[in-house]
């Protein structure tokens, strides 16, 4: 009983270590089109943001049967502490956005909205899902 105990402590320690992984925070670079299944949820658009790395974001943003529209930005990242990233820090007007990093590879990246949990009818809004164009 004294190693079964033993065992399922070790296992606890390792689960927390992996949670607490920090993201690489130079595949946050290039540029990422977001996109979902299909089959749950289908975009009429497109919305693609291109990260400098230097602090800087450039956001394109197609809707069916709308002129494409483009903007810039600024965006802080916190990897030290909390796998953050916040859109337009300084802006005063309540524009600024903080999302939580939850999976971020060289291939694709998933966002959760600060203060939020995850849910299927939170996609596009509170959950964010890319996949990398280059």
């Amino acid at each position: 009983m004294k190693n079964l105990m033993k065992l399922i402590c070790a296992a606890l320690l390792v689960a927390g270590l992996c949670a607490c992984e920090k993201i690489d925070v130079d595949k946050l670079e290039g540029t990422w089109t977001e996109q979902y299944d299909p089959a749950v949820f289908a975009m009429d658009g497109s919305v693609t943001y291109t990260f400098d790395g230097n602090g800087h974001y450039q956001l394109h943003v197609y809707t069916l049967g709308c002129e494409p529209q483009d903007y810039n930005g600024v965006y802080v990242v916190d990897f030290i502490n909390k796998n953050t990233v916040t859109f337009n820090p300084h802006m005063s007007d309540f524009s600024s956005v903080t999302y939580k990093l939850v999976k971020l590879t060289s291939k694709e990246m998933e966002w959760q909205k600060e203060g939020t949990t995850y849910s299927v009818g939170g996609w596009g809004v509170d959950y964010r899902h890319f996949v990398r164009v280059k």
